[in-house]
């Protein structure tokens, strides 16, 4: 009799039985404890170890290195046992691969089905494996009415989603808006709040500290914002250390894609999203301690469809501007000198008001306005023609290379372009 060593491993798979197996090995000197109802011995095992795995369908254990769970026992053969989900039965199919045999009851046994908290022990003196199965979720309703085109989403005739990816927590994945460094964000449906956006971390970022911090800076801060321009945090939970956001959906276009389409806006459209941008960063701004958003860019601002008011979205570079600063985070051609050696004020957002301006009125790289003219590098855009009067002094003093020689707050900026705005709709 030896000491009790307890393994947890945790299988879980989208709508098949989770499976969960915990690794006894007996004991010289075995703990024991008096049960409280029958008053009978019993062993005492504490976990000391996890497995988990998502979307398997085949686990392999034994004592090689390239198995799932790997098990430094003598009596465990390199390839001691194999489990497989058998998807008609919707539950897991145990197989002895080993010489040394698996024993059930004392009883050598091949193949079998695993059931709740059956025990199996690997070979006559090895490991006993016990194995807990719990119920599959069960999988969501999928409307089956005719007539919807292929691209609908939701059931014209009930509103039902009629597809999806994947299921997480609560919510049902729908399609797939964008994927980037720090995550892949979903479109997603929850029974509770219908539409929402899902943001979910890369599976390589889970054991990246500064990224996590990142990852939950962003839920942190959106969980206390209210503001229209700014989506609305609802969720914020974490699966096997994989971080989750849900956030608001926003129907619409970000001016990226806009621009891509229409080559240009007019200067009165252009300058109106910019005024209504300068209300979010003076929101942002004006918290205690201020918030620096440090990626403004046309990709990160989306123009509603029902009233064409502006959004400011992805909130995973933001920095309170008590937090000590040093990362550089921000698109090279919208990003202020200072931000862009690790150290953002209020006015370095403030600073990719210009570059965006630039991009809304042209289609072009705002970093070919770039010009030194004396007084560093700066954005000029003073030779294009039917610009409102003022405005390309405004772009080059935005985009002034020290932040004391730009306008110092969003209000300020904002006062400038409407006065732009008022001499554009006079001619």
């Amino acid at each position: 009799m030896q000491s009790w060593i307890d393994h947890k491993l945790s299988l879980t798979a989208y709508f098949q039985p989770m499976l969960s197996v915990h690794l006894w090995r007996s004991a010289k000197t075995p703990s024991l404890k008096v049960g409280r109802r029958s008053g009978q011995l019993q062993k005492t095992r504490q976990i000391v170890k996890s497995w988990n795995f998502a979307d398997r369908n085949v686990i392999k254990i034994g004592r090689a290195a390239d198995n799932d769970v790997i098990l430094a026992h003598p009596a465990v053969s390199r390839y001691h046992a194999e489990l497989s989900h058998d998807n008609e039965a919707n539950g897991w199919r145990y197989r002895n691969l080993g010489v040394n045999h698996t024993y059930w009851q004392d009883q050598k046994v091949d193949r079998l089905v695993v059931s709740d908290h059956i025990e199996l022990r690997l070979a006559h003196n090895g490991p006993m494996l016990e194995f807990q199965v719990e119920s599959a979720p069960e999988r969501p309703e999928i409307c089956l009415h005719e007539n919807n085109e292929p691209q609908d989403l939701f059931c014209k005739h009930c509103g039902t989603p009629l597809q999806m990816l994947r299921e997480i927590n609560q919510y049902q994945v729908l399609q797939t808006l964008g994927q980037g460094g720090m995550g892949t964000t979903y479109q997603v449906w929850s029974p509770d709040r219908g539409l929402q956006v899902l943001k979910e971390m890369n599976a390589d970022l889970i054991r990246n500290t500064k990224a996590i911090e990142l990852f939950e800076r962003e839920a942190n801060i959106l969980k206390r914002l209210r503001h229209r321009g700014i989506p609305r945090f609802y969720d914020f939970f974490a699966i096997d250390n994989k971080k989750y956001l849900v956030m608001s959906v926003i129907h619409g276009q970000d001016l990226e894609q806009l621009i891509k389409v229409n080559d240009s806006v007019s200067p009165t459209q252009a300058i109106t999203w910019m005024i209504q941008l300068c209300d979010i960063l003076s929101y942002l701004h004006n918290q205690v301690p201020p918030i620096i958003h440090r990626d403004v860019k046309p990709a990160n601002l989306i123009v509603r469809s029902v009233d064409q008011s502006l959004v400011l979205v992805d909130f995973g570079a933001v920095k309170e501007i008590s937090v000590h600063t040093g990362t550089m985070i921000g698109a090279p051609s919208y990003t202020a000198p200072e931000q862009a050696r690790g150290r953002p004020v209020i006015q370095s957002d403030l600073y990719a008001i210009a570059p965006t301006l630039v991009y809304l009125l042209t289609g072009d790289d705002p970093a070919f306005y770039l010009e030194d003219r004396g007084d560093g590098s700066r954005m000029y855009i003073d030779h294009l023609l039917n610009l409102p009067l003022g405005l390309a002094d405004l772009v080059a003093k935005l985009s002034a290379p020290i932040p004391g020689d730009r306008y110092q707050n969003a209000k300020q900026v904002a006062e400038a372009l409407k006065v732009c705005l008022s001499f554009d709709r006079q001619f």
